[in-house]
């Protein structure tokens, strides 16, 4: 019988013991867009497949909450290859704001972004944007507004050629297009923003972009890390009725240098191990490669749990 209670009791301990041990993290991303999917996706499958629990916090755009993934006050966080170079080297939109212990967990995704303007509106192409009323400001996204400011540049146009509406983020650029407020609005592939809006106006249509080299040199001066992604009419590609062009980027998952090898080790091995996971809680994730976590990005270093494993599957240094 005392032999019993004893197993019983360090079973107990055990068991506390493995309680203790589970770490609570948490993810950053907006409110709504491809940021919110990815990051409930990415917790998803993280807390499904390992003993770390991850959980989603959401905040006005990635400008709010990168300084806080820099700070250690956020664990991870989502955002684009630009956002992510000018956060780490302190330039551009964070000119004078230098986020030094900022680092990549792992690629996730080519990201597509375009313009949207209503079906049967006229718009599409760039250049049909001349004195359609434009999303601007982007004050709590302010990523966006360097876009933006690509894709009009890809068209030979600037913000002075077009009615400027100041939005907050996405979303509202969204929620003004579906009020009728703006003639287009900006978003991600896949989002589910994107639906709701198409379903509330009665079809959008993405804008291409110029893919002359001319055109594209001219979007890159703004968006250096920016390539052609061509797109062909399917159902996951919502508002392409032809084939058609889009400005793509990388997408990253970011941490900082506070966090522990083992949590992110164990971050990137989930992901790479169950892409069909990620892909199944976001569609938009079908992107993610698991061949092609790491990639050479200037300015910007890889956590030490994520070179870790990379260089135990063989994809460190990158190729």
């Amino acid at each position: 019988m005392k032999f019993n209670r004893i197993l019983a009791v360090s079973a107990g301990l055990i068991m506390l013991s493995g309680t203790a041990m589970a770490q609570t993290v948490g993810i950053a991303a907006s409110k709504a867009g491809f940021t919110s999917q990815a990051g409930a996706a990415i917790a998803k499958v993280v807390s499904e497949n390992t003993d770390v629990k991850m959980r989603t916090q959401t905040f006005g755009g990635s400008s709010v909450y990168v300084p806080q993934v820099s700070a250690g006050i956020m664990q991870f966080g989502l955002a684009n290859q630009l956002e992510t170079y000018y956060a780490a080297t302190g330039t551009g939109i964070y000119k004078g704001r230098k986020q030094p212990d900022l680092q990549i967990a792992t690629v996730l995704t080519p990201f597509r972004s375009a313009v949207y303007a209503k079906k049967g509106s006229g718009i599409k192409t760039g250049a049909d944007l001349r004195g359609k009323r434009v999303p601007s400001g982007w004050t709590s996204q302010k990523i966006i507004g360097v876009l933006m400011n690509g894709v009009l540049a890809n068209a030979g146009l600037t913000y002075d050629d077009v009615v400027q509406v100041p939005v907050a983020n996405v979303v509202q650029s969204a929620d003004d297009f579906a009020a009728g407020k703006t003639d287009v609005f900006f978003f991600a592939f896949g989002s589910g923003k994107v639906k709701e809006t198409d379903a509330k106006v009665g079809g959008v249509q993405v804008v291409g972009i110029d893919t002359s080299p001319e055109a594209v040199a001219r979007m890159r001066k703004h968006v250096p890390p920016a390539y052609v992604y061509n797109n062909n009419p399917s159902p996951a590609n919502l508002g392409v009725f032809e084939p058609t062009a889009v400005m793509a980027y990388d997408y990253l998952v970011l941490t900082n240098s506070k966090v522990s090898e083992d949590v992110v080790y164990k971050l990137v091995k989930a992901m790479h191990d169950n892409p069909k996971g990620l892909a199944s809680a976001f569609p938009a994730l079908r992107l993610f490669s698991p061949d092609s976590m790491a990639k050479n990005f200037e300015g910007v270093s890889y956590h030490a749990g994520a070179i870790k494993y990379y260089k135990e599957i063989g994809q460190w240094p990158p190729k």
